[in-house]
């Protein structure tokens, strides 16, 4: 058996101490309630579970969920939106007239998420859930272009 030196393990203590001591990292403020999100599900087992996650993803956000293209279409134009978001893994919406559309509208972002990866019962998708939160903290083409309009 081999004997530590004194100074040895006062080394120990201290980074034991150092490792017990846990830093409290405030939590993550998250407000959304500038952003109007107009989301089209065309999977309607998918209506719930992408409404419930993007809930709990953007706190106060105004989310409207379609469950048609023609519905997502008449939603648009009828209201002000600063964000599209569809999966364009569903069979058809990547060439659809929604997204042909939202291409062309240079005050819309068009955010296309994979669905099936949307579930906020899943702890590991908290890894995929944060870089999903800064593609909605990221300022629209709109309220860029309102902000330019007010310096000049």
């Amino acid at each position: 058996m081999v004997k530590l030196e004194d100074e040895e393990e006062d080394l120990l203590d201290d980074d034991y101490e150092d490792f017990k001591e846990e830093k409290n990292l405030p939590l993550p403020v998250y407000d959304y309630k500038t952003r109007r999100i107009l989301v089209w599900v065309k999977e309607r087992e998918n209506l719930q579970m992408v409404e419930e996650t993007l809930a709990f993803l953007l706190p106060l956000a105004t989310i409207r969920i379609t469950d048609s293209e023609e519905k997502a279409i008449e939603t648009s134009e009828n209201e002000d939106w600063d964000t599209y978001v569809v999966d364009l893994t569903e069979e058809g919406v990547s060439y659809s007239e929604f997204v042909k559309m939202a291409n062309n509208n240079p005050d819309i972002m068009l955010v296309a998420l994979n669905y099936s990866k949307l579930n906020r019962e899943n702890e590991q998708n908290e890894v995929y859930f944060e870089p999903l939160r800064k593609l909605f903290d990221m300022e629209s083409p709109s309220s860029i272009q309102m902000e330019n309009q007010e310096q000049i």
